[in-house]
């Protein structure tokens, strides 16, 4: 067989799709797989765009991509495996990964595309997080009845033990508290990826939490002949956090540390301030992390295993929850290490003085808290996913409705077709700098009064170049993120835009509407109605920052009135106040769900 037949054969029997394009994006040869996997014969995709097979947002940045590589020759994606989603010619939307790869031929620019179909696998992913979920939660209430017995037991209230039985009934005591820290580790892993993790936030004395940790560990690294040393600072540090989640970080480091040191060695940890953050750093003397690793040491389950270790057991889940609950205070985190030479894992976090500095957080406080419930709809026009993401997760954490994209012409688009609270913007933007496309915005009559916060690794220096004059940006914020000032800034902006609100009740007890209608106050309008079809009628009149309801309504479900609100161009906040259980799959379609009887005043009026 000629050697272009071979390989023709060969393209046209591998299971991913194959296709190459121009630098204009126009398709000139697929696969037989790609007919397959999309629906399209090769004829119907000859000469057209390769962006009929993307759907949106992609579809409208593709080109975009294409011409900012050609023009700068940075690699964003070409070279590189993304996950993102398509579509068929009927029109269903499904999961690929995608290889783009410049095969340029002669002076001409061509590009190949490998795809492949991942729909079954996330597919597949989701249930099995939900199965580790669900038998997660399950096990939680036995273990704890163990747990408890175990320690009622080894306490010896209920009559001395003879040795042998004693030293079974400690180990038994002992696995149970490892089989509870493993499923606590799984939830948590469940939450974050949900974007559910607990958190309660309150002024946090840091140096103290260090200490506790250390005192809480010091029998585990004893067990390991470890030490543990705080350098001796003399100083407190104040950060806005959740300690008990702090404690869970400095417990994971701590114990990292220990695993992996020699024994009669020592773990330092260290507390230091870096202009307006306080860092962390936990030190051993191990054999250190290989440089090959340092791209997975912070995913799940991973694990360095080597025969000389002397790693006893763990879930390899420990990292990756610390750096999402460090993420979510508004840190980060990172380590440095030499093989042979140990470790150094470190976070960041924004010191509370540093936070009220920028706004006065007891003056503001109340304001805030009131106005949290209708927090409003924000842009993120930020072309790295990660910090999108992590943009997306802050302020989704604290009621915002958040939508992203990564093109200043994507945001244009957006800008029209819905309204938004607020937007922050990046100064680098692979289409358009931050700067002009502010600029732009501001003398369009519509967005002149916008509120921008400007959100950048080069935010105070182009401040500082006295270049911002017209611009009206409410604040500028260097990556990495301070959290706490993103969101201050934020609320107080909000603040001044919304000094009333206007709420729809549907409810058909008339006692419990008078009910809230008192607890809310008489800064927000409150309308309340008794059937679902009255409060589509009222919804079909008026506009309303947040809608509450009940599920049981006498004409139908409550949740019918969802379709109705998704359908307008305004998004309105939406919370569920019902005696009926509420399901997860429910509670992920509204911004908040609380049962009758469960919730306090303080609940309903936040």
């Amino acid at each position: 067989m000629p050697t272009e037949n071979l390989l023709n054969t060969i393209v046209n029997n591998i299971s991913d799709a194959i296709i190459t394009i121009d630098a204009k994006g126009i398709i000139h040869t697929v696969n037989t797989t790609v007919e397959d996997m999309f629906g399209y014969s090769e004829i119907e995709l000859i000469g057209k765009n390769i962006n009929i097979l993307m759907g949106k947002p992609y579809r409208e940045m593709h080109d975009a991509y294409l011409a900012r590589y050609l023009r700068t020759g940075k690699t964003r994606v070409i070279g590189k495996a993304r996950e993102l989603e398509a579509l068929r010619k009927n029109g269903e939307h499904f999961e690929i990964e995608l290889f783009i790869h410049d095969i340029g031929v002669d002076v001409e620019h061509r590009f190949l595309g490998i795809i492949r179909d991942i729909s079954q696998r996330k597919h597949l992913d989701k249930i099995k997080s939900e199965f580790v979920s669900t038998v997660s939660h399950e096990l939680r209430t036995p273990l704890t009845s163990i747990k408890g017995a175990l320690g009622i037991i080894n306490s010896e209230v209920l009559g001395e033990l003879p040795p042998k039985l004693k030293n079974l009934t400690q180990l038994a005591h002992k696995n149970t508290e490892r089989l509870i820290l493993l499923v606590n580790d799984l939830l948590d892993v469940e939450k974050i990826q949900a974007g559910k993790i607990d958190l309660n936030f309150s002024k946090v004395n840091l140096t103290a939490v260090v200490k506790e940790s250390i005192a809480t560990n010091q029998t585990y690294a004893s067990q390991l002949k470890v030490g543990i040393e705080l350098a001796d600072f003399g100083k407190d540090y104040f950060v806005k956090g959740d300690s008990n989640r702090l404690l869970q970080v400095m417990a994971n480091l701590i114990s990292n540390a220990a695993k992996y040191s020699p024994a009669n060695e020592v773990i330092k940890i260290t507390l230091t301030r870096c202009d307006n953050l306080v860092q962390v750093s936990v030190s051993d003397n191990g054999d250190g992390i290989p440089p090959e690793y340092r791209s997975k040491i912070f995913q799940k389950f991973s694990q360095i295993d080597a025969s000389d270790r002397r790693q006893k057991g763990g879930t390899g889940l420990g990292l990756n929850i610390t750096k999402a609950i460090v993420e979510y205070h508004g840190g980060t985190i990172d380590f440095i290490s030499e093989v042979n030479k140990g470790a150094t894992f470190f976070f960041k976090l924004p010191l509370w003085e540093a936070i009220t500095e920028t706004v006065a957080l007891k003056e503001l406080s109340e304001p805030l808290k009131q106005n949290r419930k209708n927090a409003g709809t924000i842009l993120v026009l930020e072309d790295d996913p990660d910090i999108a993401a992590l943009l997306t997760l802050m302020l989704e954490q604290h009621q915002f409705k958040v939508i992203s994209c990564g093109l200043a012409a994507h945001a244009k688009q957006l800008l029209i077709t819905q309204p938004f609270d607020l937007i922050t913007v990046d100064i680098r933007l692979p289409d358009q700098d931050g700067l002009s496309f502010i600029k732009e915005l501001r003398k369009d009559n519509q967005f002149k009064d916008l509120p921008i916060v400007i959100v950048s690794a080069e935010a105070n220096l182009v401040k500082n170049q006295n270049i911002t004059s017209g611009l009206h940006v409410i604040d500028w914020i260097e990556k990495p993120i301070n959290q706490h000032r993103l969101l201050n800034s934020i609320d107080l902006t909000l603040l001044k835009h919304k000094q009333h609100s206007k709420i729809l009740y549907i409810e058909d007890d008339a006692d419990l509407a008078k009910i809230m209608t008192s607890l809310l106050g008489d800064e927000i309008t409150v309308i309340s109605v008794t059937t679902l079809e009255a409060a589509k009628e009222t919804l079909q009149q008026e506009e309303f920052d947040l809608v509450i309801l009940d599920i049981g309504l006498p004409d139908g479900t409550g949740l019918d009135i969802l379709p109705v609100l998704q359908s307008y161009a305004t998004i309105t906040p939406v919370i569920i106040f019902s005696g009926n259980h509420i399901t997860t799959d429910i509670i992920n379609k509204v911004d908040a769900a609380l049962i009758k009887s469960q919730a306090t005043n303080d609940e309903l009026s936040l």
